[in-house]
């Protein structure tokens, strides 16, 4: 599990995940949720926004299963304008998980983006779209 620590300094788009139990089925969304990870780091250096996302994808193992499903807000801590946005994962993992994560982080910055209307806090979803994008583009392995 990999998550955002309290102590670290948020980013403007960071990603965590929690499995509910190591199994060889979900072994591709482990790997697929690393690269992502290391992707993203690399694609928002210098990328600023006034409110940070943390997309944590809740991936289903031999002992938990997600309690629900698609997207949902999760904690916001105003300190840090850092927002928590959870994804369940499906059990089966598609023929091509990182395009299954793009379109879920997709969804997971539309839900922010829902929270801040609804709380007027300011987002600005085009800077994290340009850092998922950056990150997902094939065959780019330096920012």
């Amino acid at each position: 599990m990999k998550d955002v620590d309290d102590d670290e300094e948020a980013q403007t788009l960071s990603l965590g995940w929690i499995t509910g139990g190591s199994t060889v089925a979900n072994k591709p969304w482990d790997s697929a949720i690393r690269d992502l990870c290391s992707r993203i780091d690399d694609a928002r250096n210098g990328i600023d926004a006034p409110l940070n996302l943390n997309v944590v994808f809740h991936v289903p193992g031999n002992i938990l299963k997600p309690e629900f499903v698609g997207v949902r807000t999760g904690r916001f801590s105003k300190s840090r304008a850092l927002l928590m946005v959870q994804v369940a994962v499906p059990e089966e993992v598609p023929p091509d998980p990182m395009a299954y994560l793009k379109t879920a982080i997709d969804a997971a910055i539309d839900e922010a983006a829902r929270w801040a209307v609804k709380r007027k806090v300011p987002i600005d979803v085009s800077k994290l779209r340009f850092i998922l994008e950056r990150a997902t583009q094939p065959h780019n392995e330096s920012f």
